[in-house]
């Protein structure tokens, strides 16, 4: 049935095209199953650096780095205060100057409206010592600021004058509930920009985004599904998958602590210990994931080994948290069943697959799962009908920084703080990782944090990836932005 549903939204979206010219030699044409909602700049401020019409002040890198975007450069000057001075020469796509005047509106508007800005920035006050610079003033250190800065949900950059005026290379000449247009900017402080045109089509069916570059219809499907890949991932001709260099999606497994059964330490860790990530990354998921050691890739040197899979050890914790095998093989506690609602969510169709793995695995320790998927995963983590949430949500963010992520998600203040953690001792180790300036000495603190988190079952990795993409048409060359900067100035045929 889901191979009858998805061919005949292929077929739709083949119809729905069939009377269109070609697309321009400089024409990229790519499908996603996210859509962009709107160009307000603090809600879906995000979409702008990953859609190239508009830019950050720093910029993450797919070699590992952040680095200067808008700024040209970033400086502490104590250790509450930062100097940010801006790039000479940047305009937004109608012309006006980004100077520190202008930088100011956006900072004060973020701060004013933006929930992540506010807790991330905390205190914070801006001024203008002179045209091209801001000094930011915290009122406690925020040695992440770099990383920050190039956070896409944070300080989007934008006219505070205008609506909807970026700075990027493009400019939006369409957006409706079925395609984002983007059009060269002819005025862009950058210099030239290679693409004329970038047509962006929301299409939430994995299976259809992908006939679509099968039949030339697209160029670039992102987010493939990880079952459709099998006749491209190895293809020397044609659509090929495509990878980007850094391994920072992971799919997360979110434990609701507001409610039974995963308010019980036992059970999130016996969860843990159930799932056998290595099938999941080399079987279920065919080979196109890597196993989690821990809740950070191992590329960082911090990364502890704190997951593994020891199903007996799993079964040992619930019998002694009085948890016993039931009809069905489905566990019990005074008069209720072990059985878990996990939610999964169709922009992300590897969370389906995900769950049904796990629905086999965790049943072999007495756990029952219900999967439900919703249309809007963050919007559901929000309510209370549910007991693990998959997401993809990396723990370094796109950005390199462990430092937002542990505030955001765990900590009893967080604003993605979706399980309801409340721990005070994790709070204070953040703290100190907040304040703490020096890299080499955030290490034992970020240690004690990974070992804290896998003793008491706050988070759970599954499964991490590199980004993917189909590729096809004039643009097989493509490869997938580690940070989901899917285009730039530079994007090209080839």
């Amino acid at each position: 049935m889901r191979k009858l549903v998805a061919l005949a939204l292929g077929a739709v979206l083949l119809t729905g095209c069939s009377s269109a010219p070609a697309a321009a030699p400089d024409t990229l044409r790519i499908t996603t199953p996210y859509k962009v909602k709107s160009l307000d700049p603090i809600k879906q401020g995000l979409w702008s650096p990953e859609w190239g019409y508009g830019e950050l002040l720093m910029r993450s890198t797919d070699n590992g780095d952040v680095e200067p975007w808008l700024l040209q450069r970033l400086e502490p000057v104590t250790a509450t205060q930062w100097r940010l001075v801006l790039r000479p020469g940047v305009t937004f796509s109608n012309g006006r100057v980004l100077d520190s005047t202008a930088l100011k509106a956006v900072l004060n508007r973020h701060l004013a409206e933006n929930a992540l800005v506010k807790a991330n920035l905390p205190g914070a006050t801006v001024e203008t010592p002179d045209p091209s610079t801001v000094l930011l003033t915290t009122s406690t250190p925020v040695v992440n600021l770099p990383n920050l800065l190039a956070d896409e949900q944070l300080v989007s950059v934008f006219d505070a004058q205008a609506e909807g005026v970026y700075t990027g290379p493009f400019t939006v000449s369409k957006l409706d509930d079925n395609e984002l247009v983007l059009t060269r900017n002819p005025k862009y402080w950058g210099g030239p920009v290679t693409l004329s045109e970038v047509r962006v089509r929301f299409v939430p069916d994995g299976q259809a985004r992908l006939l679509a570059v099968r039949t030339g219809e697209a160029d670039i499907a992102l987010y493939p599904r990880t079952d459709t890949l099998g006749a491209v991932k190895d293809a020397t001709s044609g659509p090929r998958m495509a990878t980007a260099p850094q391994a920072l999606q992971q799919l997360r497994a979110i434990p609701n602590l507001r409610r039974a059964p995963m308010n019980d330490i036992a059970v999130r860790r016996a969860f843990a210990l159930a799932i056998d990530y290595d099938q999941l990354a080399k079987q279920v998921l065919d080979g196109l994931y890597q196993t989690p050691k821990g809740i950070y890739p191992s590329v960082v040197p911090y990364a502890l080994e704190t997951q593994r899979t020891n199903a007996s050890e799993a079964r040992r914790l619930l019998d002694e948290a009085g948890w016993t095998p039931g009809p069905g093989g489905v566990r019990a506690k005074d008069g209720k069943q072990l059985q878990l609602t996990v939610l999964t969510y169709p922009q992300q169709p590897d969370t389906q697959t995900v769950a049904v793995a796990m629905q086999a695995q965790l049943a072999t320790v007495g756990i029952g799962v219900q999967i439900t998927e919703v249309q809007d995963n963050y919007e559901a983590l929000k309510g209370s009908a549910w007991d693990v949430g998959l997401s993809f949500d990396g723990t370094l963010g796109y950005t390199y920084d462990p430092i937002g992520p542990l505030r955001d998600f765990l900590t009893s203040q967080g604003s993605k703080n979706f399980g309801g953690i409340t721990d005070s001792e994790l709070d204070d180790l953040v703290a100190e990782l907040r304040r703490t300036g020096d890299p080499s000495a955030r290490t034992p603190v970020l240690q004690r944090i990974q070992r804290l988190i896998a003793d008491r079952g706050y988070l759970t990795v599954v499964a991490q990836r590199s980004s993917a993409a189909v590729v096809g048409g004039a643009f097989t060359g493509y490869r997938p932005s580690s940070v989901l900067h899917h285009v730039g100035a530079h994007t090209q045929v080839g």
